[in-house]
């Protein structure tokens, strides 16, 4: 009797052991399978490749000023990852990032109003253009590539007619610049703890809600979103209004870190946004895709700029390598989607 319960006991045992084994597995196998895993693995490959070529790269301090560079085009991709997912596309966020940052330093620099005030406002008038955007384009069914053009072209004109036409510069306010500009520790800057709560909130928002749900369904199949009640219009245009909001918040950050701006600030910047978002595995045609993906995207664009200074590549190559790198992630995008079909 003893030895049958000492026998049932191991046998258990061993039962419980196999499950955790094929639990570990199966966790393993969905990581592995997962297409933030393959970009991660490049961006991990682009990592070491440049560390060997040039070790200055590895260091501390260059890997902080990385994260700094890409912050800003970090955060305002966060947003650009939700309009991907629903289906659409938005251009103006380069001319957006202008004119927003105009307005921020007109407001702190020439007329006295509080930095923290005038953050709000821009972060509030993003939201404002990115609904505008959304609006047009839901509410008249105009493809987002035709609205958020002739908004691209609107707002490089108003950044220019904002400032005349000049730089505006000379912020003074020591407690905004140490909140947007400074470092954690003396050595973690302030612009990449705003990207992680941006990415971290974006991600939760994206996989842990309702909202992101109805973002997913949106993407993947309108019609059947409709079907189960998903209001497509709004959630589109929720995208839209997210977007312009984070655009708000990098512009507010930029003055404070460069205590003011130029009237051709983020000129072609929304390309780089949406390389981020592509690199990063972001469906082209909607449905899938994920804000951890795009940091990772965001932070291949960062390394293969900052590697190419530090090994003293002509300038004129980066938009070059950044095209085909772009090219080579749209062509994995299509195969893995035909696959899929398949």
């Amino acid at each position: 009797m003893q030895q049958d319960v000492i026998g049932s006991g191991s046998g258990s045992g061993a039962v419980a052991t196999r499950t955790n084994d094929d639990a570990l597995s199966s966790y393993v196998g969905r990581l592995v399978r997962a297409r933030e895993f393959g970009i991660f693995c490049g961006a991990l490959a682009l990592f070491v490749l440049l560390s060997i070529l040039t070790p200055q790269f590895a260091t501390p301090e260059n890997l902080f000023n990385v994260v700094r560079q890409i912050s800003l085009l970090g955060i305002i991709a966060v947003g650009m990852t939700f309009v991907f997912i629903s289906g659409e596309l938005d251009l103006s966020v380069g001319s957006m990032y202008g004119f927003l940052a105009v307005v921020m330093a007109q407001l702190t620099i020439n007329g006295g109003v509080d930095p923290f005030l005038a953050a709000l406002t821009v972060i509030a008038m993003g939201a404002g253009l990115g609904l505008v955007n959304g609006t047009i384009t839901t509410r008249f069914a105009i493809p987002s590539f035709i609205v958020t053009l002739g908004m691209l072209a609107v707002l490089r004109g108003a950044a220019l007619l904002t400032s005349g036409g000049l730089p505006v510069s000379g912020l003074e306010a020591p407690t905004y610049r140490l909140v947007t500009s400074s470092y954690l520790f003396g050595l973690v800057p302030a612009q990449a703890v705003w990207l992680i709560l941006i990415v971290v909130a974006g991600a939760w928002l994206l996989r842990r809600t309702r909202f992101g749900y109805d973002v997913y369904a949106t993407g993947g199949n309108p019609t059947a979103a409709r079907h189960v009640g998903i209001n497509v219009a709004r959630t589109k245009t929720m995208c839209f209004v997210i977007t312009g909001a984070l655009v708000g918040l990098a512009s507010a950050i930029l003055i404070g870190w460069l205590r003011g701006t130029s009237p051709l600030t983020g000129e072609a910047f929304e390309l780089d946004v949406i390389a981020a978002v592509i690199i990063g595995g972001t469906n082209l045609f909607g449905g899938s895709g994920s804000v951890t993906g795009t940091f990772l995207g965001a932070a291949i664009i960062g390394m293969l700029s900052n590697g190419l200074v530090l090994l003293g590549v002509s300038a004129y190559w980066e938009p070059v390598v950044k095209g085909a790198v772009i090219i080579i992630a749209v062509l994995v995008s299509v195969t893995v989607r035909r696959r899929q079909k398949v």
